[in-house]
C-alpha cells in the first residue's frame, strides 16, 4: 500500500508544475453539450451528464478538460504552459453511476518544438515516480503507425481494425484482413515485427529503425530515438518502454503518444500525446500536446484520506463533556484528535485516551 493520500499526491504535483513553470487553468464545471457530442470520439467516456440551462440551451457537466482548455483557448501565436487539478464527472470504466473523479495534467498549446515534448516526457515520468518509483511509460508514435498503414496500402475503412491488431499483437486475424483485401505477402512479417516491438526503449529503438518502410515512419524513428536518449540521460532509462500497441485516434492525434503505469495497478493511470488534429477540429492554430493523470485508477493505491490522529479519545455518557473539552484543548494546541464511543476500524492513531474508565 502506498504510505501517500491522494490529496499530498496533488500538492506535490502542483508545486512541481509551478516550478516548472506551468501556470494553474481553471476552467468551468460544464459546457455546451455540442462541444463534447461533435467530438465524442475524443473522449475516454462517451458518458456524458447532460441538463438545460437557463436560456434553453442544453449543457453538460465536463468530462474531460482538454477539449475545455482547448475550446477557451486564445491561439495568438503565443505558447501557453498549463496545469491543472479538477474533478471530471463521468462512469468509471464507463459502467455503474456517475461519479466526480480528480484528474490533473498538464497541457502546453502553440509552438511545439522538440525541447517542448521532451519537457511534457519528463513531466510525466516526475508525475508517475510521485506516485510510485514502480512506474513505467510506454510511448509509441501515430507518424509511425500511419506510417505504416500508407506503407502496407490499408485502406481506410480497415485502418481501425488493423488498429485493433495492433493493440492485441494480433497476427492471426491482421492474416484474415492481408487475404481479404488483397495485401502484398510482405504485409505479414512487417505488421508482426512492428506488433512485437517492447520492451527495454534503447535497445528496441533499433528494431523500430529496421522496420522503417518510408519517410514518415523514418521521421517518427528518429524523433523516437532523440526522445529517448533524452530521457535516458535524466535517469529515467529503466521506466521507458516502446509499444506500438497503444495508438488513440487518428482524427484528433499526431505524434508521440504515452501510456503510464504504476505496479500494482493492473491498468494505465496516465495517458497524453500530441493532438495537433483537435486544435484544426475547432478551428485553431498551433500544435499541443499534453497528459493527464486518472486518479480514479489509484483509488486502492492510495492509503485512505483523513484515517491518522496523533490522539483517539474514547467517552462514554459520563465522560462526554470531558472528552469534548480535551478534544478542543489538544486540537487549539495543533494536535490531530478524534473523539468516540468505540475504536474506528478505519483510523490509525498515535495515542489513545480511555476517558470511559475515569467513570467508573
Amino acid at each position: 500500500m502506498n504510505g501517500k493520500t491522494e490529496d499530498k499526491v496533488l500538492a506535490e504535483l502542483a508545486s512541481l508544475y509551478e516550478r516548472r513553470g506551468y501556470m494553474r487553468y481553471r476552467p468551468g464545471c460544464f459546457e455546451d453539450y455540442s462541444l463534447y457530442l461533435d467530438n465524442i470520439d475524443f473522449l475516454i467516456s462517451k458518458n456524458v451528464i447532460t441538463f438545460s440551462g437557463a436560456e434553453g440551451r442544453l449543457l453538460a457537466l465536463r468530462p474531460d478538460i482538454t477539449l475545455s482548455l482547448v475550446s477557451h483557448m486564445q491561439c495568438d501565436g503565443q505558447t501557453r504552459k498549463l496545469f491543472y487539478t479538477e474533478k471530471v464527472y463521468r462512469r468509471a470504466d464507463g459502467v455503474g453511476e456517475f461519479r466526480d473523479i480528480n484528474q490533473t495534467g498538464v497541457e502546453v498549446v502553440g509552438d511545439i518544438d522538440r525541447a517542448c515534448e521532451t519537457e511534457v516526457a519528463q513531466l510525466i515520468l516526475d508525475t508517475l515516480s510521485m506516485v510510485s518509483r514502480n512506474c513505467m511509460l510506454d510511448i509509441s508514435h501515430m507518424g509511425y503507425t500511419e506510417g505504416m498503414m500508407a506503407a502496407l496500402n490499408i485502406p481506410d475503412d480497415q485502418k481501425q481494425f488493423v488498429y485493433a491488431c495492433l493493440r492485441g499483437k494480433n497476427v492471426h486475424d491482421f492474416i484474415q484482413l492481408k487475404n481479404l483485401c488483397g495485401l502484398d505477402e510482405s504485409a505479414v512479417s512487417t505488421f508482426a515485427g512492428i506488433a512485437e516491438i517492447g520492451g527495454d526503449a534503447a535497445s528496441a529503438i533499433l528494431k523500430v529503425k529496421q522496420c522503417v518502410l518510408n519517410q514518415e515512419m523514418a521521421a517518427a524513428a528518429d524523433e523516437l530515438e532523440q526522445l529517448i536518449f533524452s530521457l535516458s540521460e535524466t535517469g529515467y532509462k529503466d521506466n521507458i518502454a516502446i509499444n506500438f500497441s497503444i495508438a488513440n485516434n487518428a482524427d484528433y492525434y499526431n505524434g508521440l503518444i504515452f501510456n503510464g503505469y504504476i505496479d500494482g495497478v493492473p491498468k494505465r493511470v496516465l495517458s497524453g500525446g500530441r493532438y495537433d488534429k483537435l486544435l484544426q477540429k475547432l478551428g485553431k492554430t498551433g500544435g499541443a500536446i499534453g497528459f493527464a493523470l486518472y486518479l480514479g485508477e489509484l483509488e486502492r493505491f492510495f492509503k485512505p484520506v483523513g484515517n491518522a490522529v496523533d490522539v483517539l479519545i474514547l467517552y462514554d455518557d459520563d465522560s462526554m463533556l470531558e472528552a469534548l473539552k480535551s478534544g478542543k484543548h489538544m486540537a487549539d494546541g495543533g494536535r490531530a484528535v478524534r473523539i468516540s464511543r468505540t475504536v474506528p476500524e478505519d483510523i490509525r492513531y498515535g495515542k489513545i485516551v480511555d476517558m470511559r474508565s475515569k467513570s467508573k
